[in-house]
């Protein structure tokens, strides 16, 4: 077959040995510049990579890596992937893994552990080699299931209770109470919490916990927390229900406290067709730091998280324990700070 005529034949269907024969090498060559290019010589590489590329040649990484045992792939599921809250920890993940030639698998649970439990399942139908969770809560079954299938288990964004395997995040509860405190230092004393439902959830039970710590500590009487059930739908406008309600129903609440910046910018823009002034009447406060609440006027008071490191460090956990390497934590807690921007006033 001419060498136009192997390019026509592009696509699914091409073979290694075509491979070879185009760059004019054996197929051991070219398996030695997938699995180790570094042993290859660059003149070797680079004909292997034209090759490649000019008749569409996909490698099958799974047939490839059976006598190893590794699919080189690795599955993470998040609790939603409507908005950017996620993104970064994914993109960490994903940078880390595919400078090491593993491919990412992602999944959204709708913040359901029933439906986390089934998509595990599914997944390890399919061998991966790691799986990186969000949270630590998840059914029974999944918690069995992970600890007897013998491949790495990353949970992320949180830290604060007893991980399946390997664990790396931030203190939700210390995060709530910090942020709280803060609001609490710039003059506000009737705050207001709107949260996720925490029966499936510790990062939403963590963060009620903090902040009800920090207004027991300062003597004030918390209001009652108003909970957004569906959690999967993280929009602005359920933020403004949110002060609206409040506005009707404790119309003397002088801060409120979103757990997401979706929700918090959101209530902004309600406040000003209300024509309620924020934070001189009203001071409002995100959770995550997103790019909307960067750009939102006022801007937004927020808790940063580090959640592309937070990817990055999952990655790297990964690799090490694939390697044989065990470290001597296992879990890691990279903090958070607190961003004060325009929409909560400063104490005089």
């Amino acid at each position: 077959m001419t060498e136009s005529g192997k390019a026509a034949k592009a696509g699914f269907g091409a073979t290694m040995s075509e491979v070879a024969a185009l760059a004019g090498v054996t197929k051991m060559t070219v398996s030695r510049v997938l699995r180790h290019p570094e042993k290859v010589n660059a003149e070797t590489r680079e004909r292997v990579t034209a090759a490649m590329a000019r008749i569409g040649y996909v490698p099958n990484r799974l047939a490839g890596s059976l006598t190893a045992g590794s699919t080189g792939l690795v599955a993470a599921i998040v609790p939603t992937l409507r908005h950017s809250i996620f993104a970064d920890t994914l993109e960490g993940i994903s940078d880390v893994l595919s400078e090491a030639g593993l491919g990412l698998f992602v999944s959204s649970s709708a913040y359901r552990t029933d439906v986390e439990e089934s998509q595990i399942r599914s997944i390890l139908e399919r061998r991966p080699d790691a799986l990186v969770l969000t949270g630590l809560t998840h059914t029974g079954a999944t918690r069995e299931l992970l600890r007897g299938f013998g491949i790495p288990v990353v949970e992320t964004w949180e830290t604060g209770d007893e991980p399946v395997d390997m664990a790396v995040g931030f203190s939700n509860r210390e995060a709530a109470h910090a942020m709280t405190a803060e609001l609490i230092r710039s003059g506000y004393r009737r705050i207001a919490f709107v949260n996720g439902p925490s029966e499936s959830n510790e990062r939403a039970r963590h963060r009620a916990e903090g902040y009800l710590d920090a207004m027991r500590e300062a003597g004030l009487s918390a209001p009652p927390i108003q909970v957004v059930h569906d959690e999967a739908a993280i929009l602005p406008e359920t933020g403004a229900r949110a002060i609206r309600m409040l506005r009707k129903n404790a119309p003397d609440v002088d801060a409120v406290f979103f757990t997401s910046d979706v929700f918090a910018v959101g209530a902004i823009l309600a406040c000003r067709e209300l024509g309620v002034r924020v934070p001189e009447q009203l001071g409002i406060a995100g959770f995550h730091d997103l790019e909307i609440g960067r750009v939102v006027s006022p801007t937004l008071t927020t808790v940063h998280v580090p959640a592309m490191e937070m990817g990055r460090k999952a990655g790297h956990m990964i690799l090490a324990r694939l390697a044989g390497s065990k470290g001597a934590s296992e879990r890691y807690d990279l903090g958070f700070s607190i961003i004060s921007r325009e929409s909560s006033r400063r104490k005089h």
